[in-house]
């Protein structure tokens, strides 16, 4: 394998760009890296520039019951196939964020996922080819209000406010995901611990189901499900999520 490389999103006082990160610099990028990597010759400081939202989707895909001891925790049965639903990209929150719980009074959880960028237009892609049309990958957070999931019986509201998509710090590719650690600490307790080949269906075949006659664009988004161990959030939480040996994607809790 290639060795991983690694891309985000950054702001330097009004300005925004995306940029490859090479140890402790940030090489910026022509134009979104999903699109073609191409550098300017412009080289920043990680440390003087700010990590913003990694990518821009067209379409910020969720698969839900995709790993078996979070489905038994749930209380649901399996599908036999994937269960997918959309998020709103405006839910996106970059690393550092504050995640505003938009209802109090309501149960709302977090759930941190293993997140896939797509590289090429996908549609009809089988499970086999499917891993040529992945750029790389992202930790993500699906916070996701419990009381409008239950009364509401639909997903795509009670998880799409904003800010309650957390993703980063990074995009990453080169890299192998097929067993590695999946992880949340909530004021440095863990809580979600698991590894990602705990889930039932594979990044490969999470892209090949959802390219079936819905065309996936490069830089669209697809979060693949949580493991066992979500819990609620509370104002002035500190969240911490970690795939692997990546940088940890950090975000706080605040109550709007």
């Amino acid at each position: 394998m290639k060795a991983m490389r690694t891309f985000g999103g950054f702001q330097a006082g009004e300005k925004f760009f995306y940029g490859e990160v090479r140890g402790d610099e940030v090489h910026v990028l022509a134009k979104p890296y999903w699109s073609g990597v191409e550098t300017t010759g412009e080289v920043r400081k990680l440390a003087d520039v700010v990590i913003d939202i990694p990518v821009a989707p067209s379409k910020l895909i969720a698969v839900g019951l995709n790993y078996a001891d979070h489905i038994a925790e749930m209380k649901r049965t399996p599908l036999g196939t994937p269960l997918i639903w959309f998020k709103a990209p405006t839910s996106l929150l970059p690393h550092n964020g504050a995640i505003e719980i938009a209802f109090p009074d309501h149960q709302t959880d977090y759930e941190t996922e293993l997140g896939i960028v797509i590289g090429r237009p996908s549609k009809n892609v089988s499970v086999e080819q499917a891993p040529d049309f992945i750029f790389g990958y992202t930790i993500g957070l699906d916070i996701s209000d419990r009381d409008l999931q239950k009364s509401e019986k639909q997903f795509g509201r009670c998880k799409s406010f904003d800010t309650y998509t957390p993703i980063g710090p990074f995009v990453y590719s080169e890299v192998d995901v097929q067993d590695v650690a999946i992880q949340l600490r909530q004021n440095g307790e863990v809580r979600q611990n698991a590894r990602t080949s705990q889930m039932i269906y594979p990044p490969a075949e999470v892209v090949a189901f959802a390219s079936q006659s819905l065309t996936l664009l490069p830089g669209d988004v697809i979060l693949t499900g949580t493991p066992s161990g979500v819990g609620p959030i509370r104002a002035a939480d500190q969240l911490e999520a970690q795939i692997g040996d990546w940088p940890v994607l950090r975000n706080r809790v605040t109550a709007r």
